[in-house]
């Protein structure tokens, strides 16, 4: 080989040296990696923010639906007690209530005026006033111990049980009495009056063994005065639930305290509380913890059914939390604004939830959102409460547009207002 053609080969191929490297055979059918044959190679994509698409990297995480879910699984009503009635309020029955009299308990005048035989009240008719014996008693306990004959009338108010005899109430302003100084002795009447007519029948609003509420009924206001009307003045109801809340961390002071030397206030546990009160529990606040002092503080919150650990995810709160026995049922919600919202349980023998343990960053508008949309439902399962799906208002969506930055469900504050168009508008 000449000098020529070992130059030419050495130009042709690859190697560095005088003599070829052999060309390496094509694998698994492929085409022949030859300069001419190679596509021209893509430059490397850069990151365009102006393309930016949704994070679809939180696909590990629970929806809010199958969050709830598994929550409401693990739930279930606690112990049905007999609470005075005055303490029942917001309480749910744990059976129904039914009545004992009827309402009214006899029958009663409904307006002013005097109770009379209807057959008596024709116009022009004068009827002699009877007025009841003076005693002890009120004047319309008076009026039910009166025993009316033909042409006899007396003055009833509205409320006064109808006297024996008498089956309607002839009105003040259709009646003329005896004019004179004091009582009138005789009255004069003006229009006739009907069997019946403003008279209250014994049982009108009520009979006696009506339903008044079944159970799963939340206890309102309204209610009081005809459950004690009634007799149900001990209502057996489902106990309330307790929270207990624990906000972790050594840089915290409490909200009375002043934040010095880089620390700061606790708001998260007040944010907490404050709903809780609203739907009818009895919450705790146990304050701010240390790091240190978590695992005692954890054994006494663990003697409500509820426990709200507010801190950073990492680090004590796990440890304390695997030491006391709560079983991790999920870690993460995809819900915003919210971080790391987590959830467990603690069982007895026999497998049962007896304690519910939520875990939260302390963030306070991240623990709103998941207490109104987590700790709420649960609440209202431990109170008996039905499945009850919320309201939804139609509005008109009248503030700039929301557009979510990640797949999670977003929870968007609002104002509500009546537009002059007399619109709901958001």
């Amino acid at each position: 080989m000449n000098s020529s053609e070992s130059h030419e080969k050495s130009g042709s191929g690859s190697q560095t040296s005088n003599r070829p490297w052999p060309e390496p055979a094509p694998r698994y059918n492929a085409t022949s990696r030859s300069s001419a044959g190679n596509p021209p190679r893509e430059p490397a994509r850069r990151h365009d923010p102006a393309q930016f698409e949704p994070v679809t990297g939180q696909s590990f995480m629970l929806s809010l639906g199958e969050a709830l879910a598994r929550i409401l699984e693990e739930a279930v009503p606690g112990e049905a007690i007999q609470v005075s009635l005055t303490e029942a309020q917001g309480l749910v029955l744990a059976e129904p209530l039914t009545a004992d009299v009827d309402l009214p308990p006899f029958d009663r005048a409904g307006h002013d005026g005097y109770a009379a035989l209807a057959a008596d009240t024709e116009p022009g008719a004068t009827l002699d006033v009877i007025v009841p014996k003076k005693g002890r008693r009120s004047s319309g306990a008076k009026t039910a111990e009166l025993i009316l004959e033909r042409g006899e009338t007396t003055h009833v108010a509205a409320g006064d049980p109808m006297p024996v005899g008498a089956d309607t109430v002839i009105r003040t302003e259709d009646s003329r009495p005896e004019p004179g100084v004091g009582p009138p002795r005789e009255v004069v009447v003006l229009r006739t009056s009907t069997p019946g007519q403003s008279v209250v029948t014994r049982g009108y609003f009520l009979k006696a063994g009506t339903r008044i509420a079944s159970a799963g009924v939340r206890l309102r206001l309204p209610m009081v005065a005809l459950l004690a009307a009634e007799g149900c003045v001990h209502p057996l109801c489902f106990r309330r639930a307790r929270v207990a809340v624990l906000s972790v961390g050594d840089h915290l002071v409490g909200p009375g305290e002043d934040p010095v030397m880089h620390r700061e206030r606790n708001a998260a546990g007040p944010t907490v509380v404050a709903p809780c009160l609203h739907w009818g529990a009895t919450a705790h606040d146990l304050g701010v913890i240390t790091e240190r002092e978590l695992p005692a503080a954890l054994d006494r919150a663990l003697t409500a059914p509820v426990v709200v650990v507010l801190g950073e995810p990492e680090g004590a709160i796990p440890r304390a939390l695997k030491s006391a026995h709560v079983e991790p049922v999920f870690e993460d919600v995809s819900l915003h604004p919210g971080k790391r919202v987590s959830y467990g349980v603690v069982r007895d023998g026999s497998g049962r939830a007896i304690h519910h343990v939520f875990q939260m960053a302390s963030n306070p508008v991240g623990i709103l959102t998941a207490v109104a949309l987590l700790l709420g439902p649960l609440i209202a399962r431990l109170h008996g409460a039905p499945d009850e799906k919320g309201s939804r208002l139609r509005a008109v969506w009248t503030s700039p547009p929301h557009r979510p930055t990640d797949d999670r469900l977003w929870a968007v504050p609002i104002t509500l207002a009546i537009d002059e168009h007399a619109r709901l508008c958001a």
